[in-house]
């Protein structure tokens, strides 16, 4: 995946108890940007030298590492952006806003851990995990009142969490459909980069036993372009695991609610209570195919009276397909897209032997 040089971004390096640290503003959509600071080098062994990425679940940069001399990703567990938390008005409440996306990251961790176990290489490999500080948390914050106050709690600004992952070659999906014709790819490749996905999705849906006798199961629930990397042999790596659902099967108890995109989800997803099943992934994989296919995002499918932010499934105008697939890979595409979950196919595994069959078929 390309990547833009720190020094590229709105950037400044500074001193924080007596430390080098840099202070950079990622630029995003609404044109405001987002501010992010980390110790340069992080945790005294890795040297921050490209911004790599950015979602809803955080920020993806590159390093060095200073002891191997090898390159790796570093993920924070979200921007820290000060409008939002200036609503806050005592420590306390600030420290438990913190406290959830910190949760989510070191979740990540696992997840990556456990699917590396399992034998599931296309996940990034999770290297290391670090604390270190991060005085943007200091503020100072105005609240809406107009009263000024400053972060004190020493802890937790010294224990900004980061995971350092393998370094990954190749680009995000998203890229490669933005230089592809018509912004779509052909049906055997589409068929072969999702056949790959479904194969992780399957590892994810595995219910899992934890510790005090809990068992889990991972929806990944927002599988989208911008999340799979795509090597120059269409390897693909699945990332943004701190997205997930996290389920406790026993309780039926939702850990982790995740995140979603708008126009990717399905449609038992819009209300944020609902519990999802493996057959919310099955929907996730139509969707993408759909796009690969027609070069058409289901966002553009939104209903008009809404936009991304708002929680909302695609109104997908099937014609589009028509002519892009063969009849097999069609059926297979509506029968993903299904509203009603229970008339989908209900796991990961039988959707990859679906496409895995219409390939052999080819």
């Amino acid at each position: 995946m390309p990547t833009k040089p720190v020094s590229a971004l709105k950037s400044l390096s500074f001193t924080w108890n007596d430390r080098p640290f840099l202070r950079a503003e990622v630029p995003t959509g609404d044109n405001r940007g987002k501010i992010f600071t980390v110790a340069q080098p992080l945790a005294q062994r890795y040297e921050i030298v490209n911004f790599f990425a950015s979602g809803g679940m955080g920020l993806l940069l590159e390093g060095k590492d200073l002891r191997t001399q090898c390159r790796v990703l570093i993920k924070t567990s979200l921007f820290y952006d000060v409008i939002p938390y200036a609503r806050v008005r005592d420590q306390d409440g600030f420290t438990n806003q913190l406290r959830l996306p910190r949760k989510t990251l070191e979740m990540e961790r696992r997840i990556l851990v456990l699917l590396r176990n399992a034998g599931c290489n296309a996940v990034p490999h999770p290297n290391d995990f670090v604390y270190d500080s991060n005085p943007l948390l200091e503020g100072p914050y105005t609240t809406e009142d107009k009263k000024e106050w400053r972060y004190a709690d020493a802890e937790m600004l010294d224990a900004e969490p980061y995971l350092v992952m393998e370094a990954i070659e190749g680009q995000s999906l998203a890229q490669v459909l933005e230089k592809a014709p018509g912004r779509r790819l052909s049906e055997a490749r589409s068929l072969r980069i999702m056949s790959q996905v479904a194969d992780v999705l399957h590892f994810l849906h595995q219910p899992k036993p934890m510790k005090a006798g809990m068992t889990w199961q991972l929806i990944y629930q927002d599988l989208k372009p911008a999340n799979l990397l795509i090597s120059s042999q269409d390897r693909v790596t699945v990332i943004d695991l701190g997205g997930c659902q996290l389920l406790n099967l026993d309780s039926g108890q939702r850990l982790l609610t995740g995140a979603k995109t708008a126009g990717y989800f399905p449609p038992e997803a819009e209300q944020p209570y609902n519990v999802l099943t493996p057959a919310a992934d099955v929907y996730t994989v139509g969707a993408n195919l759909f796009q690969l296919l027609t070069g058409k995002s289901p966002v553009e499918f939104l209903p008009p009276s809404l936009d991304t932010s708002q929680m909302s499934a695609a109104q997908f105008d099937f014609k589009h397909l028509d002519g892009e697939c063969t009849p097999a890979l069609n059926e297979l595409i509506l029968r993903c897209l299904d509203p009603d979950p229970a008339k989908r196919l209900q796991d990961a595994h039988s959707l990859q032997q679906a496409m895995n069959a219409i390939l052999r078929a080819m």
